[in-house]
């Protein structure tokens, strides 16, 4: 009996460290994606860090890929403020194609997801 025991709480503690692993990742990758559309500048920071420590990376190419990664950068910002409207459309467009198929119970619950994923529809703030 006491083999039994130990064998459930030896499983229990796993089980529990396996969801507070996909919980906590969870969490992270999506704190990642929001700063990264918040604040793309940083994004770059992280991968010019990044690039020049696993390239080893000369001055001169630090410059060269600075300047790429920065113009990459820009015309990204722009193509998002560009197509920005249409993607806007074609989600509203769905969301009011999914509502249409739920019960009024699933679409009060659906409309409560979409208040807390709003901040992923909002617009980035200028870049500096």
């Amino acid at each position: 009996m006491k083999t039994l025991k130990l064998l459930a709480l030896i499983t229990l503690v796993f089980m529990a460290g396996v969801a507070a692993g996909v919980v906590g990742t969870r969490l992270v990758i999506r704190h990642w994606v929001n700063t990264a559309i918040q604040r793309p500048e940083n994004f770059q920071l992280l991968l010019e860090r990044n690039l020049r420590w696993r390239l080893q990376l000369d001055p001169r190419q630090r410059v060269k890929v600075h300047r790429i990664l920065t113009d990459a950068r820009v015309q990204l910002r722009d193509l998002r403020q560009e197509y920005r409207p249409q993607v806007v459309a074609v989600l509203t467009n769905t969301e009011a194609q999914i509502s249409a198929v739920l019960t009024p119970e699933q679409q009060a619950r659906f409309e409560r997801m979409q208040q807390e994923n709003q901040h992923f529809l909002q617009p980035a703030p200028p870049e500096r």
